[in-house]
């Protein structure tokens, strides 16, 4: 009887095997397969706002024509933050005394941290809501600017 079971058992992990491997391979040769380690684009934000590397958002630093929004909570904006920043936590009103910012002709450029983009994402929908037309996601959050060696500043 027990001959009988570890056979079973052996044709059950084996016939599992079997059809992890086919349906991985399936998977792999379709255009649309499901991606098998994420990257950060599949975890990308439902925004209408729009991501910018941080090559381009350094860019406009140096010109001077972006204001960076750090969507953290205010206890984290203190600690650190890009040089310039304006903090606007999600669980805030962007209205309440940012309402000049629908004004301004410059990039507004929503962060957070690289695994809490959900915050910025959140922030600049509200500021799009408000009528701001130059709103941006920074892709990578505050790390992938802080990696590059870029201002930051501290309370």
């Amino acid at each position: 009887m027990s001959r009988i079971l570890g056979s079973a058992v052996k044709q059950a992990v084996v016939i599992s095997i079997v059809v992890v491997v086919v349906g991985l391979g399936f998977n792999m040769l379709r255009r649309n397969g499901i991606p098998l380690i994420a990257d950060a684009e599949t975890f990308r934000v439902q925004t209408d706002a729009e991501f910018m590397k941080v090559d381009n958002a350094r860019r406009l630093f140096e010109e001077g024509s972006a204001i960076f929004v750090d969507a953290r909570d205010p206890q984290v904006f203190s600690i650190e933050r890009i040089e310039g920043a304006i903090n606007i936590p999600p669980s805030g009103s962007a209205g309440e005394g940012f309402d000049w910012l629908t004004d301004v002709d410059s990039n507004l450029i929503c962060y957070a941290s690289e695994k809490s983009q959900r915050q910025a994402g959140t922030v600049a929908d509200r500021l799009i809501e408000m009528g701001s037309e130059k709103v941006f996601v920074l892709y990578g959050g505050i790390e992938a600017w802080q990696a590059l060696g870029l201002p930051t500043e501290r309370d």
